[in-house]
């Protein structure tokens, strides 16, 4: 079915939510039409997270308290090499690097910079990173190896204190931005939607830093209630305002959209996904099957990309149904 604006403006007007949404998801689709054209980019298969500290953090974020780096490789202890090695003969095209965060807000894949530089060297894994806050020595050592810079971008200092425990604030974010560039590290910037509680509460101005830099991409991140943490019975953000951010930064932005694989499950993911794809997002981490469905309905080009994070900023062959 070829792409045609006035069904993807049908759709948009049956959907169950207020006017305004629906005037903003509508603006949002067609400025991404422009810009990129009628294809739609799904990754299947995201990079393995390894975790450089193990299971431990020194933080006790409320929304995490070190749950996710169980679900990570261990990369502590002189595992980190042979793990990337293992990925490298399985095909990888890419690793995470990735950890709990140390006491000043960063993620200390610094320490392993030896190691890191040997895979570098050994193998063509592109090597991303989860980089937390970080200062200008810490991003200089990063630059010898980080093919893209994952930053979470928090901006508002009351998120950063509640939620994460840190005593830093929303500029030294920026900053790390900064160092980062400056560096001459590729930055895709990750704006976490409901972080504070599952409100809205400094997502656009995180917006706002990181429109003062160049990122390849921005990734929309969703904050899920995960059992075992202090946030558990917090419900996620609603879907509406979820697409007041991805709206607002297809306004503000020429560069693809991507929604993380970090977003809740489910019935909400479904919704989720579909409603991301009528705002104007480029790009989707682990698809749902609504994801597929909406984007057959508007006659969307689906390009499947395999084996890769959706925070890199090429262009890819289409490898899908034309």
């Amino acid at each position: 079915m070829p792409f045609d604006i006035n069904r993807a403006e049908n759709i948009i007007s049956a959907l169950k939510t207020d006017s305004t949404t629906k005037n903003d998801m509508l603006r949002a689709f067609i400025r991404k039409i422009k810009l990129f054209g009628a294809d739609i980019e799904f990754f299947n298969e995201p990079f393995t997270p390894i975790s450089l500290t193990g299971t431990q953090c020194s933080l006790k974020c409320r929304h995490c308290d070190s749950h996710y780096l169980h679900h990570m490789l261990d990369g502590s202890s002189g595992r980190l090499y042979p793990e990337a090695l293992f990925l490298a003969r399985a095909q990888a095209q890419g690793i995470l690097l990735s950890g709990g965060s140390a006491a000043d807000g960063s993620v200390p894949t610094y320490i392993q910079e030896e190691n890191i530089l040997k895979i570098k060297k050994e193998t063509n894994l592109k090597i991303s990173a989860h980089t937390g806050i970080v200062n200008k020595s810490q991003a200089d050592v990063l630059s010898n190896y980080l093919d893209m810079a994952l930053v979470d971008v928090i901006g508002d200092d009351e998120t950063i204190h509640d939620i994460l425990g840190l005593k830093a604030s929303a500029k030294d974010y920026e900053n790390t931005l900064e160092y980062l560039t400056c560096a001459g590290i590729p930055l895709a910037p990750h704006i976490i939607v409901g972080l504070y509680n599952g409100e809205l509460k400094g997502e656009f101005r995180a917006l706002e830093m990181v429109r003062k830099f160049k990122p390849e991409v921005v990734v929309i991140v969703v904050f899920i209630p995960t059992k075992g943490t202090a946030l558990e019975r917090i419900k996620p953000p609603k879907i509406e305002d979820v697409v007041k951010v991805i709206t607002k930064a297809r306004e503000m932005f020429d560069v693809p959209l991507s929604l993380s694989c970090v977003r809740p499950g489910g019935r909400y993911r479904s919704t989720l996904d579909k409603y991301a794809i009528l705002s104007g997002i480029n790009r989707i981490a682990v698809p749902s099957r609504k994801a597929h469905a909406i984007s057959s309905e508007l006659g969307l080009d689906i390009i499947e990309i395999p084996k890769m994070c959706c925070s890199y900023g090429e262009t890819y062959e289409k490898n899908s149904k034309p």
